[in-house]
């Protein structure tokens, strides 16, 4: 199995966070689009709780050698092929 590494942050999640700032200063307006306004939230709600999700998920990884994804599991597959 081929593991990538785990990345606490992306690429992707640099650009949701740049379009989280856009929307937050200019796009949000609860007077005139309040629907609009509710969902652009919630879309970036769920965003954070995946990216807090993510991290929490590595942090246990990264604390349990014995876990699959873990980087020194891959050392020790490489080692036992040879």
């Amino acid at each position: 199995m081929n593991n990538k590494a785990l990345k606490r942050w992306t690429f992707l999640d640099t650009i949701n966070a740049a379009l989280l700032i856009v929307v937050v200063l200019f796009m949000l307006d609860f007077q005139n689009n309040a629907t609009v306004s509710w969902i652009l939230l919630a879309v970036f709600a769920f965003w954070a709780v995946t990216v807090i999700l993510r991290n929490v998920f590595i942090t246990k990884v990264m604390k349990d050698p014995n876990h699959p994804m873990h980087p020194d599991q891959n050392a020790q597959k490489d080692n036992t092929k040879e």
